[in-house]
């Protein structure tokens, strides 16, 4: 065992939480300070602070690419949010008095803009793609700590995925139709949609999972071990989904963490980019099929 593994342990969630909306929260419920002007300040100086950190203790030298990740998606989104938000002819394309299926496709598009740079940070530090889960993996992998009953056979994701995603989808639908009933006539109007659905479901759950799951991922799982590893990116993944997500506050943020350790799981036990782009997407059809019948 590493004997400064406790150390990099502590350092690596430590970071990990500063790095998260957790400041944010905490500022916001407890000091009725909103901090969202300059909380993107806070972040670049925390991720700046820890890096320069690794380059004069040794010990967290290995922790270095993941907290340069972790800022790096902070700026990243920051800088598309005001390229987008801010820019004329972005909004002429795709602002919000725009059809509904030309302004989703730009808000999504930002996410796979956001997933293609930090790709490109990566390879710029020498990685290949397939350190940071950029193929399609081992789909036929065995799921770790689960075997068929009475047998010592494991059980393997070509399995588990399927019957996770279905499973998921159909509690996930059962909870958005009884918050949000939906009419006969407003599905009918949805029917056209479904390709663009499927299209936006299936560009943010790419988007999302290597952004957020495989960069931050490739730079912590050989550091700190899988399991540390995938609870440390999912409570970040949880996290950032207090404010804005669907559904937001404490329970949308314990929901994602935990969808965020299975995808998480998925991801380095088939060691592939695939297997939790395809549990992820199906909860994003019935997400955007939701806002599609929204006024």
């Amino acid at each position: 065992m590493n004997a400064h593994r406790p150390t990099l342990l502590v350092v690596a969630w430590l970071g990990t939480l500063v790095l998260s909306r957790l400041p944010q929260i905490v500022l916001r419920k407890f000091l009725a300070i909103d901090p969202s002007a300059w909380i993107i300040w806070l972040w670049i100086f925390v991720g700046a602070a820890l890096v320069a950190f690794t380059f004069f203790w040794t010990t967290i030298k290995p922790l270095r690419g993941y907290f340069l990740i972790l800022t790096a998606i902070w700026v990243t989104a920051e800088i598309l949010t005001l390229l987008t938000t801010k820019n004329a002819l972005w909004l002429r394309w795709f602002g919000s008095d725009k059809p509904w299926v030309v302004s989703f496709f730009g808000e999504r598009l930002t996410v796979i803009l956001l997933a293609l740079i930090l790709a490109a940070l990566l390879l710029a530090l020498g990685q290949k793609h397939q350190d940071f889960f950029l193929i399609i993996g081992e789909l036929n992998a065995p799921v770790e700590g689960l075997q068929r009953p009475g047998t010592n056979k494991p059980i393997r994701w070509t399995v588990v995925g399927p019957i996770v995603a279905v499973g998921l989808t159909t509690l996930f639908g059962i909870a958005l139709v009884i918050l949000n009933p939906p009419e006969g006539a407003t599905l009918v109007k949805i029917i056209p949609l479904v390709p663009a659905i499927l299209l936006f479901a299936v560009m943010n759950a790419f988007g999302e999972e290597l952004a957020y799951r495989a960069a931050p991922l490739s730079q912590l799982w050989t550091v700190v071990g899988k399991r540390q590893a995938i609870w440390m990116t999912a409570v970040w993944f949880g996290l950032g989904h207090y404010y804005g997500g669907i559904p937001s506050g404490l329970p949308g943020a314990v929901f994602s963490t935990l969808i965020a350790v299975l995808f998480g799981k998925a991801m380095l036990e088939t060691k592939g980019i695939a297997m939790p782009v395809f549990i992820h997407l199906w909860g994003d059809v019935l997400i955007y099929t939701v806002l599609a019948m929204a006024p």
